[in-house]
């Protein structure tokens, strides 16, 4: 099977984690030639550290006050068919990582753990769309999937 390209969302609203924790974690996607883009949604402290300090393939996406818009604007920022979702409470392990775009060459909805899914990048817009067009009270990619979308999870054990 041939390696799948993607994109990477790290996708953190609150900023919860130190900022080095962010550096720690982008070299697994920085080295990763399979990965073509990192988009790094996050509050504007860290948008400006980011910005005098750049990265390889990194896009810079401010957080809205409203999750929808945050959560649509990082999406929109993906480029390619596959995303892995992650964000900072737990670090991203590479066999995790492999694991998860592995199984997603062949299902696109795979949920590692609450801090790394992979999703096709088409059917996480149309659930995320729709749970907007429903109102629907959602924090997450996942959420939006699993409440939306025909397709279930694929849960990695």
């Amino acid at each position: 099977m041939d390696s799948l390209t993607y994109s990477a969302l790290i996708f953190e609203p609150a900023q919860e984690h130190s900022y080095s924790r962010l550096e720690e974690a982008l070299p697994l996607f920085e080295k990763d030639p399979n990965c073509a883009q990192i988009v790094i949604c996050c509050q504007e402290d860290w948008l400006l550290k980011l910005s005098l300090h750049p990265h390889q393939k990194t896009i810079l996406v401010q957080m809205s006050k409203h999750p929808y818009v945050s959560m649509v604007n990082g999406l929109k920022a993906v480029c390619e068919d596959s995303v892995l979702v992650l964000d900072l409470n737990r670090m991203c392990k590479l066999e995790d990582k492999q694991r998860v775009l592995k199984k997603l060459q062949e299902y696109p909805a795979i949920y590692c753990h609450a801090s790394l899914q992979g999703f096709d990048t088409r059917l996480l817009m149309f659930c995320l769309q729709y749970a907007i067009e429903q109102n629907a009270q959602i924090e997450n990619y996942t959420q939006a999937v699993c409440h939306f979308g025909d397709t279930p999870l694929v849960f990695l054990e």
